[in-house]
């Protein structure tokens, strides 16, 4: 998982990094489109060979289209679990930080004295609140960008070794 959900910064540093780390997905998955087009090409012409002849299709490349898709769609999906604890603990950040701000404004009312306090109160409790949401919108922010990467990260693995592996042989 991308290393951005760590929750310190500034805010407009972490937005920065979530930027940073779904344009860099955006690349990975443009260049996974390139190259599972250079490998549909190579296997697709195996194929046309392998129809020429009885056992044609006992290459094992043919055998590895397959169980290399579960793999990396198993690995994906962890990856994918992984996050959503992430969001998780996003969630929960942001109700504990919503008690802990309901919880000044009611510990602070029983000791408000005066309209000047009052307004007090109600400051900190503002500033505590519009806090917690920034930081929260970033973890979730985080947690979505770091789920992408991953997600995509095992299919972007095999797809560009499957490239560079088929290139290397039909050269």
């Amino acid at each position: 998982m991308a290393d951005n959900t760590r929750g310190d910064g500034h805010p407009a540093e972490r937005l920065c990094a979530v930027a940073d780390t779904f344009a860099k997905t955006g690349v990975r998955s443009g260049e996974m489109g390139l190259a599972a087009a250079q490998t549909i090409g190579y296997r697709t012409a195996m194929m046309a060979t392998a129809m020429g002849t009885p056992t044609g299709f006992a290459n094992p490349e043919f055998l590895r289209m397959g169980s290399e898709k579960v793999e990396a769609s198993v690995e994906a999906f962890q990856a994918v679990a992984h996050g959503l604890g992430e969001f998780g603990a996003a969630w929960m950040t942001m109700l504990t930080k919503q008690s802990q701000a309901a919880a000044l404004v009611f510990s602070g009312l029983t000791r408000c004295q005066s309209p000047a306090e009052l307004a007090e109160i109600q400051r900190k409790a503002f500033a505590q609140v519009v806090d917690a949401s920034v930081n929260a919108s970033l973890r979730f922010a985080e947690a979505a960008a770091s789920i992408t990467a991953a997600s995509v990260k095992p299919a972007y693995r095999k797809v560009r070794a499957n490239a560079r592996r088929l290139a290397a042989e039909q050269a």
